[in-house]
């Protein structure tokens, strides 16, 4: 079993770059709206329409590109962990899907998304189910947070659908309830992306902790079997050299003979 907390630090921190990244551009899409609504009225000078317009542009580049490279980043030290956390398992373990079949299950567009519910969800299980055999579970995986990550990506899913395929029910829905179409589906549809990476952050966050507990104590056994196993070498040892003088001490005696 190897250590795998440092792939996921480094897991976390990359999805946590990529969730600020992401609530940034959800800030971005409400200031475009409030911008697009005083350039209509001609509140704003037409220097600072200007300006605002240019940083707009900027700064949507500069987002994108640093998303693009903490995406990839994030996939590829995701995957390390994934194959190592699924390969630790197995040596205490069973599960469903081997590490192998996980990484490639999930590399899959589009489909490997929802399938890698399915992987995380049996990782949880089994990683629970040992816990609970040794008696270490100290707190239950918020399961809540899992379920409601999927729930909200299909979600998620079934709104990027509608708007590609010119779908106008939900436009027409949000409408009716008072809020701009097209701004109110956009809107709708980030905040989502926002809450989706939060929810993951938060189950794969509770789930690393209790694979470093199951690391912390399988290290401690092993160090305790190590020094158990020492101190038993050295009593066989000691045990051994006591019967080495022994036997030295009787045919010392036998080589002398009786005293006359």
């Amino acid at each position: 079993m190897q250590d795998n907390t440092k792939r996921a630090k480094r897991v976390l921190f990359w999805i946590k770059a990529v969730l600020i990244l992401f609530v940034l551009l959800w800030l971005q899409f409400i200031f475009v709206f409030l911008f697009g609504l005083y350039a209509e009225r001609n509140i704003l000078n037409p220097y600072v329409s200007a300006f605002l317009a240019m940083f707009h542009v900027v700064f949507s580049l500069c987002v994108g590109a640093a998303m693009f490279l903490s995406a990839v980043f994030f996939f590829i030290r995701f995957l390390s962990w994934l194959y190592r956390a699924v390969s630790n398992l197995r040596i205490l373990t069973t599960t469903h899907f081997s590490p192998m079949s996980s990484v490639l299950l999930t590399c899959i567009p589009f489909v490997g998304y929802f399938l890698h519910y399915l992987i995380f969800n049996d990782m949880v299980k089994s990683q629970e189910k040992y816990m609970q055999q040794r008696g270490i579970l100290k707190e239950r995986f918020p399961q809540k947070f899992l379920n409601a990550w999927i729930i909200l990506s299909i979600l998620c899913f079934t709104v990027i659908f509608c708007r590609a395929g010119n779908v106008e029910l939900l436009t027409v829905v949000l409408t009716a309830i008072g809020f701009d179409g097209s701004y109110g589906v956009g809107l709708f549809e980030k905040s989502l992306l926002v809450l989706i990476f939060i929810l993951y952050v938060k189950s794969f966050s509770s789930y690393i902790k209790q694979e470093q507990e199951i690391f912390r104590i399988h290290t401690e056994e092993l160090f305790r079997r190590h020094v158990d196993e020492v101190i038993r070498e050295r009593e066989i040892e000691r045990v051994a050299n006591m019967l080495r003088e022994s036997e030295n001490a009787g045919k010392a005696q036998t080589q002398l003979g009786p005293r006359p």
